[in-house]
């Protein structure tokens, strides 16, 4: 196992100085609070710093090796400042229609060789599209996975260059093109299969064989447990589904969603909910019924401040459940508002039994929960704590 570590997107941190500033500054502080011998990030660049090329990315490494940090995992989600006052739907643009996706994500490529030396660099990136920003026709779908046939083969090639492996791995999220483990064997059995192999088929010289598996190694899933909560699926059968797909489970970013429990019954855990409604981030909320030990019916809206009429349209609803990532020491209760972390546990573990290794925690809200940094470290120095606890 990679050392465990914490996602850098919680930091405000765009260009190539600010971003060495937060490895040397916090991460390194993290790391000796921990006490651990090394650290790893999950490191997020966006455009402006994947502009900037060697000579920026230098800054980094510089102070990641200082501070003894590994960069073997980089999140390449969010291409535009996701610490802006303002981010909600933009966190998907550009997606994977667009030739900046594309271009960008082949920096990341160069940038994740640059900054690890690790044998296996993986870097995670939005699941083709976000569904409200243009209809999924067949057009964008295939211009969606003839991309990714194309990123694999770039990564075939680095492989057969220096021998090093890259897996770029879509990150399903509500409201997105793959949303969930169904949405996932759809793709990867479907359009990846198809249209991506033929297109990494193509960029390697016409081998269909060689194309497939560009796909098979270097394309695959970032399971992101707040995510999987906000599907109301179990997480063992999730990844079972995917893998059985043919998806790869190459990065785990462990997260909680805030729940409550019979919401109809329980107006102040609604309103602690309703309260975490805020204009940076996007918040899509969704409730569920049960049916046995199943989930049966669900509901979703795309922001929180729709709450209270996705209750009005299920009033009898087990759960309700917001994509607002809370720490994972987040106190479980039975009444008023809780979290998913008996699901966060769950997906860690069937993540780590598909053969991940790449595994980051991923509470990016910490500047909306805690107003120092000080207050900040401790409560990731407390999720890592966690994180080694569950794979010890």
């Amino acid at each position: 196992m990679l050392p465990l570590g914490y996602s850098t997107n919680l930091h405000a941190a765009e260009t190539c100085a600010e971003i060495a500033a937060a490895m040397s500054g916090f991460a390194g502080a993290l790391r000796d609070d921990l006490g651990w011998d090394r650290l790893g990030v999950d490191l997020r660049l966006g455009s402006v710093a994947l502009a900037e090329g060697v000579a920026g990315w230098r800054l980094i490494r510089a102070q990641l090796d200082r501070h003894r940090l590994s960069a073997h995992t980089l999140n390449g989600f969010p291409l535009n400042p996701f610490q802006a006052a303002r981010v909600k739907d933009a966190a998907y643009l550009p997606d994977w229609t667009s030739q900046q996706r594309y271009a960008d994500s082949l920096k990341l490529l160069d940038a994740a060789l640059f900054l690890s030396d690790e044998p296996l660099v993986t870097v995670s990136t939005v699941p083709g599209s976000y569904r409200p920003h243009h209809r999924q026709d067949a057009g964008s779908v295939a211009t969606i996975a003839a991309a990714l046939g194309g990123w694999a083969a770039a990564a075939a090639s680095v492989k057969q260059s220096s021998g090093r492996t890259a897996v770029l791995c879509l990150e399903p999220e509500p409201w997105c093109l793959l949303e969930n483990d169904h949405d996932v064997a759809w793709f990867w059995s479907g359009p990846l299969a198809t249209i991506g192999a033929e297109a990494a088929s193509r960029a390697l010289g016409g081998d269909l064989a060689a194309g497939r598996s560009a796909i098979a190694e270097h394309l695959g899933v970032c399971v992101d447990t707040c995510h999987l909560s906000l599907a109301f699926v179990d997480p063992a059968d999730a990844v079972r589904r995917m893998v059985a797909a043919g998806a790869r489970i190459a990065k785990v970013q462990v997260s909680a969603a805030p729940e409550v429990i019979s919401p109809g019954q329980d107006p102040s855990g609604v309103a602690a909910m309703r309260a975490l409604d805020e204009p940076r981030f996007l918040h899509q909320t969704a409730a569920a019924r049960r049916q046995g030990e199943a989930w049966g019916t669900m509901v979703k809206v795309q922001d929180l401040g729709e709450l209270d009429r996705l209750l009005e349209r299920i009033p009898d609803a087990h759960a309700v459940r917001s994509h607002f990532h809370v720490p994972l020491t987040t106190p479980v209760t039975g009444h008023g508002l809780s979290a998913t972390i008996a699901g966060s546990r769950a997906g860690l573990a069937a993540s780590i039994a598909a053969g991940c290794t790449h595994v980051a925690a991923e509470t990016y809200t910490w500047p909306l929960l805690a107003r120092s940094a000080d207050t900040i470290r401790a409560g990731t120095a407390g999720e890592l704590r966690w994180l080694a606890e569950q794979l010890a």
